[in-house]
């Protein structure tokens, strides 16, 4: 299966980490909805290693400013699906960040 996470659209890439990138999803939910990805491709939270979580954890700030500077949002939804049955489409760990 191609992982589009790990070969993402370099035009939708807003940040570039050690261990995270920040992408404009390209399906989203409210305009300025942006996912926070790691590099490696993880399919979940618990098999992250804690590099990941403390670097997925910093970037959330990282997507909040970047949404600030393009829309004006009431309010965020920050959030990841850990399993299909959870509502997980990718199987790459990946945090939403949503503006509302």
């Amino acid at each position: 299966m191609h992982c589009p996470f790990c070969h993402p659209d370099l035009g939708a890439v807003f940040h570039e980490g050690e261990h995270v990138l920040g992408l404009w999803d390209t399906y989203p939910v409210s305009p300025g909805h942006a996912l926070l990805v790691t590099r490696r491709h993880v399919p979940d939270w618990f098999t992250a290693g804690p590099e990941e979580q403390r670097a997925l954890g910093e970037a959330i700030e990282l997507a909040r400013a970047q949404i600030l500077e393009k829309h004006r949002p009431d309010g965020f939804n920050v959030g990841l699906n850990i399993g299909e049955a959870a509502g997980q489409s990718v199987p790459h760990l990946h945090i939403h960040v949503i503006p509302r």
